[in-house]
């Protein structure tokens, strides 16, 4: 039983210095009374141990007027109190904050086209567009894009959505204002409330053309309708420190070690790009060796580089919604190469 108490009046007497030394200013002037359970503390105060580590620290909190009180027991009735006291009308809710879907869909003599935009709650944007077969109707197509869009929602497991759209008779039918006679559009409309369901909070609102502009695009650029220069398909080259687990991901299952079982549960992928998932559900999107030096290079020492250390721009590179696993070591050697840093 002695080692046990040994290892918890280092951690203790540990704590006890530090802190002291942070407020020295504080405690110098004032008698300062600790309030713990544990009688190791008192212990410690009491019968100081004048050898190693744990003696320098106990002398160098010799300068302060220290006293020990056992912590009494905290009742249930002053917990009660004090929510009692504090609980007024100006305590905010806290809410779940929600992300954003704009949808839209085109239908021409060229073909059929889903357009869809997701906005995460911090801001961040993301953009898909999906043709579909061309024998597909206007009202057909923008179900199908908001039917999509709720399951990419639901693929990232998103709590609250906040769903909007140009079109009065979708809007309006998933509202229950308007009445689904198409057969067709039925099936869609069932399958869209079944899905909507599952969300803890859902808005959705009906928002003049203009400002549904960018789902619009991505929709006529899928129908072939117009189409736009600068949209990327993503091909993973086999070298690609991506691919294992994006195949996984395409192909759960597949055989594949227990390790990469483990790591493909923080990545997340929506129709070919591979996004990993932070501990607050934010997708930052993994970047290949190629990208990951450019932006580095744009970071570091770009028109608004700070050369700043591998931690910073670390953080610097997250924020700015990318990541990809090695990015800490890469930015170490990245970094001792730059002549200004």
């Amino acid at each position: 039983m002695l080692k046990p108490d040994i290892f918890l009046l280092k951690d203790y007497v540990s704590v006890l210095y530090f802190s002291c030394t942070k407020l020295l200013h504080y405690l110098l002037s004032a008698e300062c009374v600790m309030v713990s359970k544990d009688d190791i503390i008192k212990y410690m105060l009491c019968l100081p141990i004048l050898s190693g580590r744990i003696g320098k620290w106990i002398r160098a909190l010799s300068e302060f007027d220290l006293k020990y009180e056992s912590a009494k027991v905290v009742k249930g009735q002053v917990m009660a109190d004090f929510v009692v006291q504090h609980c007024g009308p100006e305590l905010a809710v806290v809410d779940v904050a929600p992300w954003t879907l704009f949808f839209d869909g085109s239908s021409c003599g060229v073909g059929s086209g889903l357009g869809i935009v997701l906005v995460l709650p911090r801001g961040t944007t993301f953009e898909f567009s999906f043709p579909i077969e061309a024998s597909a109707t206007n009202n057909q197509a923008e179900y199908r894009a908001i039917l999509k869009g709720i399951q990419l929602l639901r693929k990232i497991k998103a709590d609250a959505v906040e769903i909007f759209e140009d079109s009065m008779l979708v809007i309006n039918q998933l509202l229950g204002e308007y009445e689904c006679k198409d057969d067709i559009l039925q099936v869609y409309h069932d399958e869209c409330l079944q899905l909507l369901r599952e969300f803890r909070k859902v808005t959705i609102e009906h928002i003049p053309k203009f400002y549904n502009g960018d789902a619009n695009r991505l929709a006529q650029h899928a129908s072939g309708y117009r189409l736009m220069d600068d949209v990327l398909t993503l091909e993973l080259a086999t070298d690609d420190r991506r691919r294992e687990i994006a195949d996984y991901l395409k192909y759960p299952t597949k055989k594949v070690s227990q390790k990469l079982r483990v790591q493909a549960t923080k990545y997340v992928s929506l129709e070919g790009e591979l996004y990993y998932r932070t501990i607050d559900g934010v997708l930052l999107r993994c970047l290949n060796k190629e990208e990951s030096k450019v932006l580095m290079g744009e970071i570091h020492e770009g028109v608004c580089g700070s050369h700043q250390s591998a931690f910073k721009m670390k953080w610097v590179i997250r924020r700015n919604g990318y990541f990809w696993p090695t990015m800490l070591e890469d930015y170490f050697t990245y970094y001792k190469g730059c002549q200004e840093f």
